[in-house]
């Protein structure tokens, strides 16, 4: 699985806002000069994994002060490591393999699904090291219920109808379990021939258990208050875009995308996606965005998935 070129730039432009270093808590009132503290430029870095990827792509920037009139940098000489909790090195990433404003290096097959602790260690000369730690979650197992134009919303501009979907993921038993839903649709383009797939936009209906993610464009599913219920992943309710047989140009294919998260790629996705719903502020606190980097700034994260077609 590529990442596709929308999320990238998301990354990007999140990877750059928080590493600006905020001048932290303003006094109440009219400020006529702020102390800004000094900044020592660090290593920032994102590197989210799926066990389904057949490409790593690990973007390193340095973090600035608000008052740097060049902001932070993309860090073209890094090296990125990633090992096994043995020690073992399984792929690193060099200066070779930069492109776009990131590392990327493709695999000769998927990346699989790993065992135990992995350890991400990024060098760059003129920097301190820093490294981050992640083990990935079970692969999902989960049921679900489609029902075409299973759902209807009525709205100020007419009644939509929607496919409804009911989810049902087993529960990993007493421990937070976090997951990324997405419905895809696949589409061929005039010759015929297949193109990537597509996210569609997903609703749900008031649950605390569902948060919708924009910076994904898919549902968050969390029980980390309920982990102890053994049903509390179930009865997971939302709707997609109806695909009717009159809807020009339809998909060939349609499939439902669960994606375990690891609880630090969770806390991320969402401080992530809370911080960028209030806008593109330069001076909104970045540091409250979660970071398992030892530097404070960025995520390893790792995921894995599971995929049903949809009939």
């Amino acid at each position: 699985m590529k990442h596709s070129s929308s999320y990238l730039t998301l990354i990007q432009f999140l990877l750059i806002i928080l590493t600006i270093s905020s001048c932290g808590k303003f006094a109440e009132g009219v400020v006529h000069e702020i102390p800004f503290p000094e900044h020592t430029p660090r290593l920032a870095a994102t590197l989210i994994v799926n066990d389904e990827d057949q490409e790593l792509v690990a973007m390193v920037t340095s973090s600035a002060s608000v008052l740097d009139a060049e902001g932070p940098q993309f860090v073209q000489d890094a090296i990125v490591t990633l090992t096994e909790d043995n020690g073992q090195a399984l792929y690193s990433l060099t200066q070779e393999d930069f492109s776009g404003e990131a590392y990327k290096l493709m695999l000769e097959d998927v990346f699989g699904y790993q065992e135990g602790e992995l350890t991400v260690t990024i060098d760059a000369p003129g920097f301190e090291q820093i490294t981050a730690t992640n083990t990935m979650p079970p692969k999902p197992q989960f049921e679900f219920v489609f029902e075409s134009n299973g759902d209807t919303i009525n709205s100020p501009w007419g009644i939509y109808v929607q496919d409804a979907f009911t989810l049902n993921i087993e529960n990993n038993g007493g421990t937070a379990n976090h997951y990324l839903i997405h419905v895809d649709a696949l589409f061929t383009d005039e010759l015929g021939d297949t193109l990537d797939w597509t996210p569609d936009y997903l609703e749900a209906r008031p649950d605390p258990r569902i948060t919708n993610h924009r910076m994904t464009g898919g549902l968050i599913v969390s029980d980390e208050s309920l982990a102890s219920n053994e049903n509390s992943l179930s009865e997971i309710n939302f709707s997609a875009k109806s695909w009717g047989e009159n809807t020009e140009n339809p998909p060939v294919s349609r499939r439902l995308r669960v994606v375990s998260l690891s609880p630090e790629l969770a806390n991320f996705y969402l401080t992530a996606d809370a911080h960028l719903s209030g806008g593109p502020d330069f001076f909104a606190e970045p540091t409250l965005i979660y970071s398992n980097f030892s530097s404070g700034f960025g995520c390893f994260g790792l995921s894995s998935q599971t995929v049903l077609e949809i009939d």
